[in-house]
C-alpha cells in the first residue's frame, strides 16, 4: 500500500493513466483499488478530481478500443487469448453475450463493473461489428462512471482509507508483503481452481475424427453445443447440436440420461466451458459427457460442415 501511494504521489496521473490502461487490456490489476486510493491520498479540489476522472478514463478508452478493433478483425481467435490471462476467463464470453443480447451496447455500461465481463466486452462489441461511434459513445459513458464511483469512495472515506494506510505503515514492509500474498492467495485459488476442472476432463476429450467416428458409426451421439446464443447465431454450428445453458441442463439430463455417447463444445480455450456444463450434467445424471477438444474451431478447420441459422 505505501509503495502505491508513494508511486501516486511521484508520478501522479501517469500512474492511473498506466493503470486502467493496462487493467482495461486484460491485465488483472486493481484499477479501481488504485482510483479510491488515489483519490484519498489526493487534496480534494475540483481539478483534481476531474483529472482524475479524465485521465483514468483515457486510460480505459484506449485500452477498450485496442480490443474493440481486434475484435472487429481477428473475431472470436481474439477471445481464447484473453481469457488465458483473465482471473475470470471463459464462462465469461457466454455471460457477456447473453448481456449483449438483453441490453445491445448499453450493455458496455454494466460490464464495466463485473471483473473480467469488462475485458472481454469490447471484443465481444467489436465482434458483433457495433458502430465506431456507437461503441465509442457508450465506452465513454461506462468509463466515467466507473471511475467517477471510485473516485467518489476515495473522497468519501479518505479518512478510513487514511487510517489503514497508517496502521500498514507501521508494519512497514510486512504491511505491504501481506496485501500481496493475500492478492497471490486468490490468483492461486483462480487457477487451481481452473486447473482441476481441465485436469479432470483432459482424459475425456475425444478429437474432431472420434466424433465422425460415432457420427458415421451407430453411436448416434448427442452434441450440445456449450456457446452463447450469439455464438451460435453468428458462427455456425455443428450440424444437429443441441444448444445447453443453465436454465436447460436439467431438461438435458432428463432427455438423454439413457444415451451412451454425448459429446459437448464450446469456442474457449481447454474446453473450460465445456467442462464446466459437463460437471454438472454428470452430477445430476448423465454418466458418459466428453469435450470436444478445440471445440467449434478445430470441427471448422478439419473441413467439417458448419450450420448457420437461415434468416
Amino acid at each position: 500500500m505505501n509503495t502505491l501511494v508513494e508511486l501516486v504521489q511521484t508520478y501522479g496521473l501517469w500512474v492511473v493513466f498506466l493503470i486502467t490502461l493496462l487493467q482495461s487490456v486484460g491485465l488483472p490489476l486493481p484499477a479501481f483499488t488504485v482510483m479510491i486510493v488515489t483519490a484519498a491520498v489526493t487534496p480534494a479540489t475540483p481539478e483534481n478530481v476531474i483529472s482524475l476522472i479524465l485521465v483514468g478514463s483515457l486510460g480505459t478508452l484506449i485500452g477498450d478500443f485496442v480490443l474493440f478493433f481486434a475484435g472487429k478483425r481477428y473475431g472470436t481467435g481474439i477471445l481464447g487469448k484473453l481469457c488465458k490471462i483473465s482471473i475470470s476467463p471463459d464462462s465469461c464470453v457466454r455471460s457477456t453475450g447473453d448481456l449483449f443480447d438483453r441490453y445491445g451496447a448499453p450493455a458496455l455500461t454494466i460490464v464495466k463493473f463485473i471483473p473480467g465481463l469488462s475485458t472481454l466486452a469490447p471484443v465481444v462489441a467489436g465482434v458483433y461489428a457495433m458502430r465506431v461511434a456507437v461503441f465509442a459513445f457508450f465506452s465513454s459513458v461506462a468509463a466515467l462512471i466507473y471511475l467517477s464511483a471510485a473516485v467518489a469512495l476515495g473522497a468519501i472515506f479518505r479518512h478510513q482509507i487514511d487510517s489503514v494506510i497508517s496502521a500498514l505503515s507501521r508494519y512497514g514492509k510486512l504491511g505491504g508483503l501481506f496485501v500481496l500474498v493475500l492478492f497471490g492467495l486468490y490468483l492461486l485459488f483462480k487457477w487451481l481452481q481452473r486447473y482441476r476442472l481441465i485436469r479432470q476432463f483432459e482424459a475425456d476429450r475425444l478429437t474432431v475424427n472420434d466424433l465422425i467416428e460415432l457420427i458415421d458409426g451407430n453411436s448416434n451421439p448427442v452434441i450440445l453445443d456449450a456457446r452463447p446464443v450469439d455464438q451460435r447465431v453468428k458462427n455456425g454450428f455443428i450440424p444437429g447440436s443441441i444448444p445447453v445453458d443453465e436454465n436447460s441442463l436439467s431438461d438435458i439430463a432428463d432427455r438423454y440420461a439413457s444415451h451412451q455417447e454425448i459429446v459437448i463444445y464450446c469456442s474457449c480455450p481447454n474446453e473450460i466451458t465445456a467442462a464446466r456444463y459437463a460437471e454438472k450434467l454428470r452430477k445430476i445424471g448423465l454418466k458418459r459427457i466428453r469435450p470436444l477438444l478445440g471445440g467449434i474451431d478445430a470441427w471448422a478447420e478439419s473441413g467439417q460442415e458448419v450450420t448457420f441459422i437461415q434468416p
